[in-house]
């Protein structure tokens, strides 16, 4: 059986094992090719909201630009005009100026709300650069940092690259108030964006006011703000996070699957052992029933043939013989009765017929027709009952096939000279107790377990050949209450006798009254 059970236990293990091992294999690859999917379309969104908001700082240096480049002269009246409004509509524009190439030499310069000192203009090949640009029809804006402030550079068309232009720009006043507003647009209620010091890492300015570190966003360098990084990641959790959350969720779903089957694999085991060991149950009743119906049968077939060749010289004899004959019959027919009702009871045909009946009355009358089978065994039995009512609701035949298979054990599992059994009818509350009590052998703690369980059998030491039987007997007693709507119970020590006690639910005349309506 162990073996069977290694093989069986192998087969289950691999049906098993491979086929979740492959889903997993092929969910784990499946989840990683969508993650690193899911991860280049985030990365390409991100990418171009990124773009987007530096293709925006563009369009607003490109504007500033375009309204400077006018064919008028940088000192006439209408340039102030075209300055001022410039000034009025962009507070991050301190100052703007222009310088004579040709005669290397300011000729204009114009401030926003304060004056300071600047002497700063790119070098001549900075300057050669944006004039190649000019002449390819493309105006090129140059970009510089100048203490705390942005320069930005170009050549006004209109001058044909004899004039540089210069606007100083202050860069957090230009991120909050031009950057702003497209930055809020862009993110809503999805995206924390923020534009961060690229040697620092702190934060200048954030969409939310708490945005946490700036290393969790995704960043990009911003065109005209070359001293910082402009940086981008989802509002709810990072893309790592989300990782993490799906990972850790498929991780307890995967230990989920994999206790399941687990639970499954050893229920699946555990069933095949009960069923394994039923069968070997069920062979060893073939055994001892085979055993047991051997022994009535060939006392039965030589008493009879002895009786048939006449050799029984005396009366004596022959009613002895013809008695073992008659006793030996009922003993088989009380074997067959009772493989009978088991099967009967296993396929839900047995037919019950409940009346009410008096168990002080019919325990007795019971008692009496198993006197043969007492005498026999020299069992000394007597019957017990209060004074209270006992009216039960009972099937007679079955009461009487419980009653006969308690006798019987008690005759069987009994060593001692003088044997005794007590049977007892008592009123218990809403019960009614029938308790048959021996002085025989008694059960252990462990065996009482599995007593009612049908081909179970005591077999410690050689009890097994000493009393004989089918290990049916109180199995079919715990059937039969349960249909009685009762149950049975033992009560036994070792060496001290058993109490078996049948608990009938009590049937007082109302409820009869109510029954039959």
């Amino acid at each position: 059986m162990g073996r069977t059970l290694a093989k069986i236990s192998l087969v289950l293990l691999l049906i098993v094992a491979l086929p979740m091992g492959f889903f997993l294999v092929r969910e784990f690859s499946a989840l990683t090719k969508n993650e690193q999917m899911v991860e280049r379309v985030f990365s390409t969104q991100l990418e171009s909201i990124l773009y987007s908001i530096n293709q925006y700082s563009e369009n607003i240096v490109v504007q500033w630009s375009q309204s400077l480049d006018q064919p008028i002269a940088p000192e006439d009246e209408l340039m102030q005009e075209i300055v001022d409004n410039l000034f009025q509509n962009n507070a991050a524009i301190r100052a703007v100026r222009f310088l004579d190439l040709k005669a290397s030499q300011e000729e204009a310069v114009y401030f926003s709300d304060s004056v300071f000192s600047l002497n700063v203009w790119p070098e001549k090949a900075e300057v050669e650069q944006l004039q190649t640009y000019l002449d390819a029809n493309y105006q090129r804006i140059k970009e510089a940092q100048w203490q705390d402030d942005l320069l930005l550079y170009f050549l006004p068309k209109n001058r044909s690259g004899e004039q540089l232009c210069q606007l100083v720009v202050d860069p957090r006043t230009f991120m909050e108030q031009n950057l702003g507003p497209m930055i809020q647009q862009v993110a809503q209620d999805l995206f924390y964006i923020a534009i961060s010091d690229s040697l620092t890492g702190y934060v200048v300015y954030a969409n939310e006011a708490e945005i946490g570190n700036s290393q969790s966003l995704k960043q990009a360098a911003m065109w005209y703000l070359p001293e910082y990084k402009l940086g981008i990641r989802l509002k709810s959790k990072t893309l790592d996070e989300l990782a993490s959350e799906r990972s850790q969720r498929d991780n307890y779903t995967m230990m989920a699957m994999g206790l399941l089957v687990v639970l499954g694999f050893v229920f699946v085991l555990v069933n095949i052992r009960k069923e394994m060991k039923l069968a070997a149950i069920k062979a060893e009743f073939v055994a001892n029933v085979s055993h047991e119906i051997r022994t009535p049968l060939a006392l039965i077939s030589m008493y009879a043939e002895t009786l048939l060749l006449k050799r029984v010289k005396t009366e004596e004899k022959q009613v002895e013989y013809l008695t073992t004959i008659q006793q030996e019959s009922v003993r088989l027919t009380d074997i067959v009765n009772r493989i009978l009702n088991f099967s009967r009871i296993e396929r839900n045909r047995i037919k019950y017929r409940f009346e009410r009946v008096d168990l002080k009355q019919v325990i007795p009358e019971m008692i009496a027709s198993f006197e043969s089978h007492l005498s026999a065994a020299q069992v000394n039995c007597c019957f017990e009952a209060s004074d209270d009512d006992a009216w039960v609701e009972a099937d007679r035949e079955a009461l009487k096939t419980m009653m006969n298979n308690l006798l019987d054990n008690a005759i069987k599992y009994s060593d001692k000279a003088e044997k005794e059994v007590r049977v007892r009818v008592v009123k218990r509350a809403k019960q009614v107790w029938v308790e048959v009590q021996d002085n025989g052998i008694g059960i252990s703690s462990k065996n009482q377990k599995h007593i009612f369980d049908q081909f179970y059998r005591v077999t410690e030491g050689d009890l097994a050949h000493r009393a004989k039987g089918s290990g049916l007997g109180l199995n079919l007693v715990k059937r039969m209450m349960k249909v009685h709507g009762g149950q049975v119970t033992v009560r036994s020590k070792l060496g001290e006798g058993s109490t078996f006690i049948l608990k009938f639910p009590l049937k007082t005349e109302k409820d009869v009254q109510n029954s039959n309506r």
